[in-house]
């Protein structure tokens, strides 16, 4: 016996009912999981800034991240403020945006409570040329900025140089990455020397 038009077309309708259902389903659950790998990557950067060493596991991360850091706002934007294992004031991270030659470059620059020595800085995202550019994201060179001064006397605190640092100031640039190393350069010395003007860590947090 024919089925009627009516019993397919309700058919047809319950399918696309069930489908459609299930692709939103998986479309937000493959949303959450990577909005959960952005936030992760960005706290183990901010960590990594700070000179503290990151989980792996995801459970572990947030309980560090939970335990240790806090999130906070001020004239300077947000920032973090993190303590060491005995709960002491151990320095603040400040999220950045700099130019680069393709685009822009995120980071987050890590000084410690008296406002004048670098923790560290990390990248978390770039879209600069890989093997050029894209090196100002390798360890070689974002370690260089851990434990520099910042010398609010001087508009420009660090010296980008393309030879190895002899002063200690100095900052070994990327060869052969020119307008991504004197773009980096121009954006993250007055950024240093801004934060360490203004004070943002008198009274013993970042204001």
């Amino acid at each position: 016996m024919n089925k009627s038009p009516l019993y397919s077309i309700l058919f047809i309708a319950l399918l696309a009912v069930f489908f459609g259902g299930a692709v939103s389903g998986v479309e937000q659950y493959t949303r959450e999981k990577v909005e959960q790998g952005r936030v992760a990557a960005q706290r183990s950067r901010v960590l990594e800034a700070l000179g503290i060493k990151a989980p792996e596991s995801p459970q572990a991360l947030a309980e560090l991240w939970g335990a240790r850091v806090s999130e906070k706002s001020g004239p300077s934007g947000e920032y973090y403020s993190a303590s060491d294992v005995e709960g002491a004031l151990k320095g603040y991270a400040f999220p950045f945006t700099a130019p680069g030659f393709w685009g822009p470059v995120r980071g987050v620059v890590a000084v410690a409570p008296d406002g004048n020595t670098l923790l560290g800085l990390s990248i978390i995202s770039h879209q600069e040329t890989p093997g050029l550019g894209g090196r100002i994201s390798e360890k070689w060179f974002t370690e260089q900025f851990r434990g520099k001064r910042i010398d609010s006397s001087k508009s420009a605190p660090l010296s980008f140089v393309y030879r190895e640092p002899v002063a200690a100031n100095e900052v070994e640039a990327v060869t052969g990455a020119t307008q991504t190393s004197s773009r980096f350069a121009g954006f993250i010395n007055p950024f240093l020397a801004d934060l360490s003007k203004r004070g943002v860590f008198a009274g013993g947090d970042a204001k």
